[in-house]
């Protein structure tokens, strides 16, 4: 029985923030679980997030390995191998950063991993292709008889003052998603893009308190298992 959890974050849209997400997130859970293993792959040919996380990671806590628009196969079975490793180490965590592009070349990858995580801004821009990527990965779970991955979007670059995410769950009434809380302020992020030093380096900016939201809210409903549990019963 598989016992670790893997979170796929993707989005057929790029520019919304996956990298920034993925790096942050995976340092706090990190920090969060001292004694757990948390493994990043990072699968984007840009490799934005393993250049970020590399310095503050163990040889055996991140992996480069570039998925194009191309079929790679020797880093598709590294990635296959890795994750159904970890999924079958007790507690363990894993994170897998993606480009932008087709769900045809990332759904071998997200049919491994328990959740989908899908980052959005608010703007229709972003938000049309964001939805059609979730239809697609809606059907194509039909198809195969599964309920997972599971998919949770996360509103990014919102306004501080934003309260009222009505468009967005309209929008989401067409999915079957549920929605994690916003990201807003990505000033900190910005200024640690060149040199990134994790999340102790933006303590006590707005931005740190809603990545450690976010992070509790993955811990209480994926990793935790609720949200398996919550499909299960429905």
């Amino acid at each position: 029985m598989q016992s670790g959890k893997a979170i796929f974050v993707g989005n057929i849209k790029g520019g919304v923030g996956k990298s920034t997400l993925t790096v942050y997130l995976t340092d706090y859970l990190r920090k969060r679980y001292q004694r757990r293993s948390v493994m990043l792959l990072d699968t984007d040919p840009q490799g934005t997030a393993f250049e970020m996380m590399q310095p503050l990671s163990r040889a055996d806590d991140i992996k480069f390995l570039p998925i194009g628009d191309r079929y790679d196969g020797v880093s598709m079975t590294m990635l296959d191998g890795i994750l159904r490793r970890m999924l079958n180490e007790e507690d363990a965590v894993t994170i897998v950063d993606t480009g932008a592009g087709k769900v045809g070349n990332i759904w071998q990858m997200a049919m491994l991993c328990s959740t989908v995580l899908v980052p959005t801004s608010m703007s229709w821009t972003d938000l049309r292709p964001t939805i059609n990527f979730i239809k697609e990965l809606d059907e194509r779970k039909e198809d195969y008889g599964v309920v997972n991955p599971h998919v949770i979007v996360v509103p990014n670059r919102t306004s501080p003052s934003q309260k009222n995410f009505g468009q967005l769950s309209e929008a989401l009434e067409e999915v079957n998603a549920i929605m994690a809380p916003p990201i807003s302020d990505l000033s900190a992020a910005r200024n640690q893009t060149r040199e990134f030093k994790g999340f102790d380096a933006i303590a006590g900016t707005r931005f740190s308190m809603e990545i450690e939201r976010l992070g509790e809210f993955i811990i209480d409903y994926v990793i935790s298992g609720e949200l398996d549990r919550m499909y299960q019963s429905a």
